[in-house]
């Protein structure tokens, strides 16, 4: 067994093989210990974890934090743990583009439930923050068909629980669901939707990818590995979905139907207030005999929801500037999807062509990956930007404030960001904010002192062969 995994338990089981899984037998509460335990796990790079003793729940499994840590990230895609970038974009590129194969049933279609039979309040919904009042689905893929062209879009949203057959759901006008929905408002129809938790890890690795418009993100799992995905129509709409997913939940959003959602502990840590959003009514829920509940911890970061966006941003980023300026060499989001990324650009290039550099960080806010971009280090392809020393040294010995930061000021924000209320605009959340960029690269050596030049390290090819040999050497 190994990749490409079909389905979570198959990942779940490959992590069990390489001793990166706990089961834990300890009962324990939905309302915030499992949450605590999340928290630790991402702050420590600690194993996944499967809760088989959830209080008030019997017979449920709740499964969270199995891409908590790059190096299960780096196994769910079978990647190696350098050039990760350029081999997955490479892969987006050139893999097949192999269509789903549909299939007549699946392991999701093991339970139906229609009518009186659909109860949300017995699926055990995870609280994440202390001041959420009602729990949210935080790792569920959002399927919506654009009515217009077909056009399946997928992404991981988050979602209330509002009631029974209820759910509340945070629709953006900037995302591609909102626009979607926009289509369905001018027609005054509502907005069918599948909702699927516990998909396998590549299926909910691509739903968080920011394809273009009329892009399906499911065609990525082709790609990425090389083989067709198999999908099962929906009992109450057309879509398509992963076959072998725990639970999959049907329904239809009104386009005049709002409710107040909120609070939600957001990626940056803080929480988000309260808003009126669409809603969605349930009318069917599929699932495994003995379903999974797939859990992602979202709040102050690092967290598992951190993780696996800034790693899919790591890789958009890097395609979406390198088909600019093809001397970018690498890209690592070190905090807050984006607000703070390092950039490796080519030195030799840089040299023949000053300013580059400054080229990189203007094209940053020019692409769709960039948009939150806040603080980007900008560093030679000598350097490691995954590598938080590595950056700390450039910063430290590379970088003079009063000559190598770039502001420019009122740009476009997040709203989620408590500093933008200091960007002007009588001290309201304005959706602007500054954007700096930190040219941390090496400076030409003055024509006399050329021997302080060159990176203090043991020669290359024993670099190499630590690496090759670590483990013999006694290293796990």
């Amino acid at each position: 067994m190994g990749f490409p995994f079909r389905d979570l338990r198959e990942w779940m089981n490959y992590l069990g093989e390489q001793g990166d899984l706990v089961k834990n037998q300890t009962e324990v509460d939905i309302r915030g210990e499992i949450a605590a335990i999340s928290r630790k796990i991402a702050r420590t790079g600690g194993p996944a974890i499967l809760h088989e003793n959830v209080t008030g729940y019997p017979g449920w499994r709740i499964l969270s934090d199995t891409l908590a840590t790059r190096r299960r990230l780096l196994w769910a895609l079978d990647l190696p743990a350098k050039d990760t970038t350029k081999v997955v974009a490479e892969r987006i590129v050139k893999g097949p583009a192999i269509e789903p194969r549909v299939v007549d049933t699946g392991p999701c279609k093991e339970i139906k439930l229609f009518g009186e039979d659909i109860d949300l309040l017995k699926i055990p919904m995870v609280f994440t923050g202390e001041r959420e009042t009602l729990p949210y689905i935080t790792a569920g893929m959002s399927f919506v068909k654009d009515p217009e062209t077909g056009w399946t879009n997928i992404g991981i949203r988050r979602f209330q629980l509002v009631g029974k057959d209820k759910l509340c759901d945070l629709v953006l006008p900037y995302q591609h669901e909102g626009v979607i929905f926009s289509k369905y408002l001018k027609q005054n129809k509502p907005m069918p939707i599948a909702v699927v938790l516990g998909a396998d890890p590549v299926a909910l690795l691509c739903s968080t990818f920011p394809a273009p418009d009329q892009v399906d993100e499911i065609s990525y799992w082709s790609k990425l590995t090389g083989q067709a995905i198999d999908v099962v129509k929906c009992e109450t709409n057309d879509m398509l979905v992963p076959a072998t997913a725990e639970i999959v939940i049907e329904g239809e959003i009104a386009p005049d139907v709002r409710t107040l959602e909120g609070p939600f502990a957001e990626f940056p840590g803080y929480y988000s207030g309260y808003r009126l959003c669409p809603v969605i009514k349930v009318k069917a829920i599929t699932m495994r005999q003995d379903p999974i509940y797939r859990y992602m911890f979202m709040s102050l970061p690092p967290s598992e929801g951190h993780h696996v966006g800034d790693f899919v941003c790591e890789i958009e980023l890097y395609r979406q500037l390198k088909s600019l300026i093809p001397e970018v060499s690498d890209v690592a989001v070190l905090s807050t999807r984006t607000m703070t990324t390092a950039i490796a650009v080519d030195k030799k290039a840089r040299l023949r062509a000053p300013g580059l550099q400054r080229k990189v960080g203007l094209a940053v806010r020019a692409v769709k990956a960039g948009f939150m971009s806040k603080n980007v280090f900008i560093v030679d392809d000598d350097v490691d930007v995954h590598n938080m020393q590595d950056l700390m040294w450039c910063f430290s010995v590379k970088f003079q404030a009063a000559r190598d930061v770039i502001v420019i000021e009122d740009v476009p924000g997040t709203y989620l960001d408590p500093s933008e209320m200091w960007v002007g605009h009588g001290g309201k959340y304005s959706g602007h904010t500054s954007y700096a960029f930190y040219d941390c690269t090496e400076k030409a050596a003055p024509y006399d002192e050329g021997y302080k030049r060159g990176l203090a390290t043991p020669p290359q090819e024993f670099v190499d062969r630590v690496e090759e040999n670590w483990q013999e050497y006694g290293f796990s």
